[in-house]
């Protein structure tokens, strides 16, 4: 039973599946925690995620098995063994297999209502975790050794404190704005429709990437427990556009998602409940403040073209709990100025790489010019007969680089 006072070597605010990775990630380097987050418990925890499905790639896949926990992820995702990718109306595609690359997979697919109550069951049975939930930060002081938090758990107010605060609390992140960091926006004017998808055709482990002037389409292949195949579906366009799609019947949906994207994955028969989210980016150049340090969404939001978010994100963890435990190996202050730097510096070139290669494919595959059509489609067709290019390609969006 937690006291109405209440210690830990790091304050995390910010319960989803960055905050609970970082919780998980601190306690295997003996760093305890308190994970703090603001939505009401539920009976099933993992109802508070969307229908959306997400990619682990490579890097990503690393750092589970250094968990522990990939033994425990793997049975519930499909591996990808196939990436086609398509320029809508145009000649020139790419394909990436797993063969050809000489590598086992491209990538793994799993639900996130799957990997987020993966996450949650390990959280509760980690002891050098203190969730709390529902857990509201009231407001936070910094001083010279501690960040002390004030929090709202239930009927009564728990004051804490803690070397380090981390804000894991989303892509507003009131973290963010209470520290008055500065904070770059770039709007897309578009936005992501998911669902799920079945098809006439098998998955066969098949990815497929479809690139529009509206935006990119993708579809992830995944299996459920119950062996039905079925795909991820992520379509981006314009936000006027989806407004109105979300609010057809479902055949109309699917007549004109399949006039966008085509036939390559059979023909497109059955979804599932809709959900949307507006597409931007989110960068922060600094992102740490005394004793305080932002993480995922709140550090950084990427379009989800290449499915780059939380892998980004899970590199972002690994770096910070690796600075973490050789702070405490060397008895140095976990908040200590020297340490967020180094974190930031560590992820600088990771950060901007990732940022760029999104925002480029988002920003040149919605220019309809004669000219630049036939560059990009020129462009497709020299990657798809290097497999140089091809290699290098794959290790940036599979984290490796």
């Amino acid at each position: 039973m937690l006291n109405s006072e209440l210690n830990a070597e790091v304050a995390i605010v910010g319960g989803g599946m960055v905050g609970m990775a970082l919780a998980l990630s601190l306690a295997q380097h003996d760093i305890n925690s308190v994970l703090l987050e603001a939505m009401p418990a539920s009976d099933d925890f993992s109802e508070q995620f969307d229908d959306r499905t997400l990619v682990i790639n490579p890097a990503s896949k690393l750092f589970w098995q250094d968990l522990g926990l990939w033994s425990e992820i793997e049975p519930h995702t499909t591996p990808i063994n196939h990436v086609h990718v398509s320029n809508q109306g145009r000649f020139g595609l790419v394909q990436f297999d797993k063969d050809e690359l000489k590598v086992s997979q491209l990538g793994h697919v799993v639900a996130a209502k799957t990997l987020a109550k993966l996450l949650f069951d390990a959280v509760k049975r980690q002891k050098m975790i203190d969730f709390l939930q529902p857990a509201q930060l009231h407001e936070f002081q910094q001083t010279d050794r501690h960040v002390n938090l004030s929090v709202a758990n239930g009927d009564s107010v728990k004051t804490m404190a803690a070397q380090l605060m981390v804000g894991a609390d989303g892509v507003q992140s009131p973290i963010r704005t209470q520290l008055k960091l500065a904070t770059e926006v770039k709007s897309y004017d578009r936005t992501a429709l998911v669902c799920n998808l079945i098809t006439s055709q098998k998955h066969q482990n098949r990815a497929f990437e479809r690139l529009t002037n509206h935006g990119p389409m993708a579809l992830l292949p995944f299996t459920n427990r119950s062996g039905h195949s079925r795909f991820g579906f992520v379509w981006s366009m314009q936000t006027d556009q989806a407004e109105e799609l979300l609010a057809v019947d479902d055949d109309i949906f699917i007549e004109q998602a399949q006039q966008q994207f085509g036939y390559r994955a059979g023909e497109f028969q059955q979804i599932s409940r809709r959900s949307s989210y507006p597409i931007y980016q989110i960068k922060v150049p600094v992102q740490h403040a005394h004793r305080t340090i932002l993480m995922g969404n709140a550090a950084h939001a990427v379009s989800p073209v290449s499915a780059q978010g939380l892998n980004l994100a899970v590199r972002g963890i690994a770096r910070l709990s690796e600075q973490l435990r050789l702070a405490k190996k060397q008895g140095q202050d976990l908040g200590d100025h020297s340490v967020l730097l180094a974190y930031q510096e560590a992820s600088k070139q990771d950060q901007q790489r990732t940022l760029d290669y999104t925002d480029d494919l988002m920003t040149w595959f919605k220019i309809d010019e004669p000219l630049v059509n036939t560059c990009r489609s020129i462009g497709l067709v020299a990657i798809n007969a290097n497999l140089a290019l091809k290699k290098m390609l794959f290790n940036t969006a599979g984290g490796l680089r």
